[in-house]
């Protein structure tokens, strides 16, 4: 992911509209992978609601966006991070989505650029599936941490402004997520995968 930089963030505070394009041009994929990864796959049908609604609360709040404060990516990081605890919240509460698809609908995947090869994907996917069920095992935070550091390749320091916790705290709980998923991949990687 390329970083939006402070003139296109400017543009975007006073209504450009090429620059609000360009910001969700470059941020639309990331956002996309990391909710559909730290929501699972039963949030597959949503992820593009679900990012709309992040940029919505995004482009809401531009122009509180201070850059001497932090990153923009950052900052966005922290709504898409607020956004998925709040869908968490919301699901705990077994409510029912009006707007909800048809059952024989076909699921949508979002698959990241940054992700394997078609070649590799083939050979793969079942590892990938295997991650993603152990992903969905982690604790909230733990989760969080492990998909912003790994996925996203953000810094301890970022992570630790959008979870709102200190450094130390987020290597704490990137260590505990890692010995987790080894724990919990470690019959399959045995097996010779």
């Amino acid at each position: 992911m390329t970083e939006i930089t402070t003139s296109i963030v400017l543009a975007a505070q006073q209504g450009d509209q090429a620059a609000c394009r360009e910001i969700v041009e470059s941020l639309h994929r990331p956002i996309i992978a990391t909710i559909y990864r730290f929501l699972g796959t039963g949030y597959r049908r949503e992820v593009e609601d679900l990012a709309q609604e992040v940029f919505l609360k995004v482009f809401r709040a531009i122009d509180r966006f201070d850059p001497s404060r932090a990153k923009f990516t950052t900052w966005v990081y922290t709504f898409v991070r607020n956004h998925c605890y709040d869908v968490l919240k919301r699901r705990r509460l077994h409510t029912t989505s009006l707007h909800a698809g048809p059952a024989d609908e076909p699921a949508r995947d979002f698959p990241d650029r940054r992700e394997l090869q078609p070649t590799q994907e083939a050979e793969n996917q079942e590892l990938g599936r295997r991650i993603g069920e152990a992903l969905g095992t982690l604790g909230e935070d733990q989760r969080m941490v492990f998909i912003l550091r790994e996925f996203e390749d953000l810094d301890y320091s970022e992570i630790a402004e959008i979870t709102g916790v200190n450094e130390g705290t987020v290597k704490s709980r990137l260590f505990r997520a890692k010995e987790a998923l080894r724990q919990q991949l470690a019959p399959y990687l045995k097996a010779g995968a």
